[in-house]
């Protein structure tokens, strides 16, 4: 895998998979060597901390050596700001009936409440911006917090530009970054990476303030090493290539990670919810207590005491949710620190089950993120029940308390038993580091993997540092119900992974060759990887592929689309591909439009000469239409206006045509065309009363009955004669 440099949004750098840039960069994120202050210079990676950059060719050198300074290109820098006396405003609280009002409102108007709200001085507290945040899913802190700060820039007048001076704070002023001068925290972050403003700066503005906990930043790498959290457990509970958070998006995003369910991540949440004096902000030291309550009232988060796991189900790949005790009733985490344990992998939970000792290990990437339902865990028996007697530890050592209690009922719900402490081996020291990451990577071409019995096997594998056996995958329910082609290409997969990959490689080649063939001239590598990996791991056949393929190459082509291939090209954002029949169609329908059915008629071969014309040059389209302009003119002369196309002309042609026979006639005969091209309307009526006598039209015979019995009198007319 190909890592580049890409700066995110926020004005960090992170590195990430070459394949996939135009993911990130659609997230706004840019490349390094395509930055304004290093695209001319050769430049791929820039080091914050050393201050110097790397070349193509490799070469080290001080930045500034490169540029003057590595910094925003101008028009991205923090913008002027106004003085706080133009701006001074006195702030409020919500009164309840204003704060009910807003709870009731629908959720699509909930934001623009909050916008107006804040230009008129209403401001949000810490507890309501929480109440908010977790009752209603539509929207979050970082919404909230737009809202509040479009609706108070909403109200400010233009002043002077420059930092504020501390001491100058006045009503309306409730952000340190506000204090500072700044309209917005990306603006002031901005500065703040840039070198431009200090902690000390930031320190003392918030002692002005008394910020609000939403306005609280964190340095969310401070948190990780402070509290000594996993990298692969904090790559899953923050958002990425993010460096500083709210406290209130630092909460929020352990409380929906799988991280904040665990043991460490509901100390961490603990700590924060509370106030804790670690050093984790940008400004330098720790937070006090947010004191997020139900959003009405000022009550504290209650943290104190054992804390129910939760039970509703318990993820997929857990037992039969049986035992003696019938229903599970649950269980209490009575112990949130980790355990250093001997000859083991890192992480381990000790469970007590009734008495009897478990090593638990949870797998990552539950609630969808790759697998559906509450985490799953991998559960080892811990051998004669005795900590120092499996090895676990040393004589002499505290035995630690469990980290969780429960009965034998709910530890069936949400635990996979695999064997006992024996299988372990501390060779192994982080089981499950990447596993999200690696398995979504694989998913495309190991379609198995993300099944939840798969994923327990693997995981089981992981901690026990072993490959999976064949044996086992055949016990598995996916293995029964799948075809031999794609049991094969799992064997292979596992067994032989050089010819899986050249295997892969050749499917890929030969999808992109058949799209080529089928008219895609530039389908994206994304799409001709997801192909390849349906058809190289089985699912698909080679006439399943190749009719998969024909039907995206002609939308227009009839035949049974997969479900599965149209919901990925609905999901993912396919820009820009150029597909044969698309243009062929959109050469008839010109031709068509602006010369009629027959004029406009086309063999497939004009066509498709056309159609490729389209596609070399952006610029024929302009002298197509104008050349069939110039076609129209000459083929109905009497339309002088050059915009008119025949779908203009022939319209009120063919009203008159159902006015006069009650139907619609062949536009492609010859007397039709003629009688368009006259323009005349008294010519017009005529040519239809004859040929609709002529085609024995309905409404034409009985009208001229009609009229030749009135003007005879009485009488009838038959095929005979008249007969008075």
């Amino acid at each position: 895998m190909a890592l580049v440099q890409m700066r995110t949004p926020s004005g960090s750098y992170s590195m990430v998979d070459e394949k996939l840039v135009p993911v990130y960069e659609a997230e706004g994120w840019v490349l390094t060597s395509d930055l304004p202050e290093f695209k001319t210079k050769d430049v791929t990676y820039y080091d914050e901390a050393r201050k110097t950059v790397t070349t193509t060719s490799g070469e080290e050198k001080p930045v500034e050596e490169v540029i003057s300074e590595p910094t925003l290109p101008k028009e991205d820098l923090a913008p002027g700001v106004t003085t706080l006396s133009d701006r001074a405003q006195q702030n409020r609280n919500y009164t309840d009936a204003e704060w009910k009002a807003l709870v009731n409102a629908p959720i699509e108007q909930k934001l623009e409440m909050i916008k107006n709200n804040a230009a008129n001085g209403l401001r949000l507290t810490s507890s309501q911006k929480y109440y908010l945040d977790k009752n209603f899913g539509q929207i979050n802190s970082s919404d909230i917090n737009t809202a509040q700060t479009e609706g108070k820039q909403g109200i400010q007048k233009p002043g002077a530009t420059g930092p504020l001076q501390p001491g100058q704070a006045g009503y309306g002023i409730d952000t340190w970054y506000e204090f500072l001068g700044y309209g917005s925290e990306d603006e002031a972050m901005r500065d703040f990476q840039n070198g431009k403003l200090t902690p000390a700066q930031i320190r003392r503005a918030e002692a002005e303030v008394q910020p609000d906990p939403a306005d609280v930043l964190v340095d969310i790498t401070k948190v990780k090493t402070t509290y000594g959290v996993a990298e692969s457990d904090w790559a899953r509970a923050t958002p990425p290539g993010q460096k500083y958070l709210s406290l209130l998006e630092t909460i929020n995003a352990i409380e929906n990670s799988d991280f904040g369910r665990t043991v460490p991540g509901q100390e961490l949440l603990n700590d924060l919810k509370t106030g804790t004096e670690k050093d984790i902000t940008v400004s330098g030291g720790g937070v006090s207590n947010p004191n997020l309550g139900s959003g009405t009232s000022s009550d504290e988060v209650s943290t104190d005491g054992e804390e129910i796991i939760d039970d509703d189900g318990g993820g997929d790949g857990g037992g039969d949710g049986g035992g003696d005790s019938g229903e599970p009733s649950g269980g209490q985490i009575t112990n949130t620190a980790f355990t250093q344990f001997n000859n083991i992998p890192e992480d381990a939970l000790l469970w007590n089950v009734d008495g009897s000792f478990y090593i638990v290990y949870e797998v990552p990437g539950a609630n969808g993120e790759l697998y559906e339902g509450n985490p799953m865990y991998i559960a080892y028996e811990l051998k004669d029940n005795d900590l120092f007697a499996a090895g676990l530890l040393t004589q002499g050592e505290t035995a630690p308390q469990p980290n969780a209690t429960m009965d034998q009922a709910f530890f069936n719900s949400i635990a996979i038993v695999t064997g006992n402490t024996d299988q372990l081996t501390a060779l192994i020291d982080n089981p499950f580091a990447s596993f999200v990451e690696t398995i979504t990577e694989q998913s495309q071409v190991a379609p198995w993997i993300t099944d939840p019995e798969m994923i327990a096997l693997i995981a089981e594998a992981a901690v026990e540092g072993r490959e999976v056996s064949d044996a086992e995958w055949q016990t598995t329910n996916w293995y029964q119900t799948h075809n031999e082609s794609e049991r094969e290409w799992l064997r292979t997969y596992y067994s032989d992974p050089s010819t899986a990959t050249q295997l892969t490689t050749d499917a890929q080649i030969k999808v992109a060759n058949s799209l080529q063939a089928a008219g895609v001239s530039n389908a994206p590598e994304a799409l001709i990887n997801w192909v390849a990996g349906k058809y190289v791991s089985g699912e698909w056949s080679q006439t399943y592929t190749t009719e998969q393929i024909n039907l995206f190459a002609d939308p227009y082509a009839t035949g049974k689309r997969d479900t599965q291939f149209e919901n990925y090209l609905s999901s993912t954002a396919l820009t820009g591909v150029d597909r044969t029949t698309e243009r062929e169609r959109e050469v008839r329908e010109l031709y068509s439009k602006w010369l009629g059915p027959t004029l406009g008629k086309l063999t497939d071969k004009e066509a498709a000469e056309i159609a490729g014309k389209l596609r070399d040059d952006p610029d024929y389209q302009d002298a197509l239409i104008q050349s069939l302009k110039q076609s129209r003119l000459a083929a109905f002369s009497n339309y002088t206006n050059p915009e008119l196309t025949y779908e203009d002309i022939a319209r009120p042609w063919r009203n008159l045509t159902t006015s006069v026979w009650g139907q619609t006639a062949d536009e492609t005969q010859g007397w039709w065309q003629e009688m368009v091209k006259t323009n005349d309307f008294a010519k017009a009526q005529n040519t239809l009363r004859e040929k609709g006598l002529e085609q024995d039209i309905t409404q034409v015979t009985q009208d001229a009955t009609q009229a030749l019995q009135q003007a005879l009198g009485q009488g009838t007319v038959s095929q005979l004669g008249v007969n008075v």
